[in-house]
């Protein structure tokens, strides 16, 4: 579960790209809150603070938004944009959430045991990197914890397979793959090639007629 942290913002006018430049300059980040039925509103917040924030609780985190030392806003990261070469922050969007509704994020989906994979020399697909879920916001999870090192050459791991957090669901067809685990190629044509070795035999002395 999610514990509500603060984060302070400022109001601001001026949205234009040189605005958000000179911001950016200063260490600040152009922001902006989607609010149900309102117009959305325009701030900036620390880009330290924000960064910090994100890499200690990830994006499903419930923040306290609050503006010009004033008023706070229960909220969610909606969408980060990122420069396309160098991948900096360029702009956050918020959404203004309430703890008594449900809401829906993109959580990722964290897989655990892959060492034990590789040391049995396994391979092994990642089909899906995150999940659709629903619920309170301070109930979605920062990651869905999937731990692999069980599994066996041949099985798959599919949506139904997940343990899901109490109170949260996904809409997601059940019989999506998550994951799955095979032989290495080489190991397989070797079996295959051991197993028709074996039949050889057995199979001539079946075709072998007695003389007369």
């Amino acid at each position: 579960m999610n514990q509500s942290i603060t984060l302070a913002a400022n109001g601001r006018e001026s949205a234009s790209k040189r605005e958000n430049r000179r911001m950016r300059e200063a260490g600040l980040l152009p922001v902006s809150m989607s609010t149900k039925g309102e117009e959305a509103l325009s701030l900036s917040v620390r880009r330290d603070e924000f960064v910090r924030m994100m890499s200690r609780q990830g994006m499903s985190v419930v923040l306290k938004l609050k503006v010009d030392n004033k008023k706070s806003y229960n909220a969610m990261v909606k969408e980060i944009q990122r420069a396309p070469l160098t991948a900096e922050i360029l702009h956050v969007t918020f959404q203004q959430v309430s703890l008594k509704e449900e809401t829906k994020a993109d959580v990722t989906v964290q897989i655990l045991g892959r060492d034990t994979l590789e040391f049995k020399k396994f391979d092994f697909i990642q089909h899906l990197d995150s999940l659709p879920v629903r619920g309170l916001p301070q109930d979605i999870p920062n990651t869905i914890d999937v731990d692999v090192s069980e599994l066996e050459a041949g099985d798959n791991l599919f949506v139904r397979d997940l343990v899901m957090p109490e109170g949260i669901e996904t809409d997601m067809e059940p019989d999506r793959l998550v994951f799955t685990v095979s032989l290495p190629r080489v190991r397989a044509d070797e079996a295959e090639e051991a197993t028709e070795a074996a039949g050889e035999p057995a199979e001539e002395a079946a075709q072998a007629e007695p003389e007369a």
